[in-house]
């Protein structure tokens, strides 16, 4: 089926305290999530579970990131995840605080 990337939405989060890739990330989907708006399945009579969702994360230890739980974030569509290598370790204080990257793509099928 042809499909159409409609949508990219990018937000960064940080876990300041835990060393957490996954909470950076889960943040960094939530941030993108709460600025994405997509009035359009009602103009054009889709269902939004037609969307197909590609979730790109960029933490410094990709290996580290649940997929299966930013992909939950999501509420609508089939999902995929992709964790790759990116983000920051930033040195806080005596500690790290680990920052993510998040790109969401949108894509809806052609008619």
């Amino acid at each position: 089926m042809k499909e159409q990337r409609l949508i990219i939405e990018m937000a960064q989060g940080v876990d300041l305290h835990g060393r957490d890739d996954t909470k950076a990330a889960r943040r960094a989907v939530e941030q993108a999530l709460q600025g994405a708006s997509l009035p359009i399945f009602g103009t054009l009579g889709l269902e939004r579970d037609v969307m197909r969702v590609v979730v790109h994360i960029g933490v410094p230890r990709p290996e580290a990131g649940d997929v299966d739980v930013i992909a939950a974030l999501v509420p609508y569509g089939s999902v995929d995840v992709v964790c790759e290598s990116g983000g920051l370790d930033v040195p806080v204080a005596g500690d790290v605080a680990v920052m993510a990257v998040a790109a969401l793509e949108v894509f809806l099928p052609v008619r």
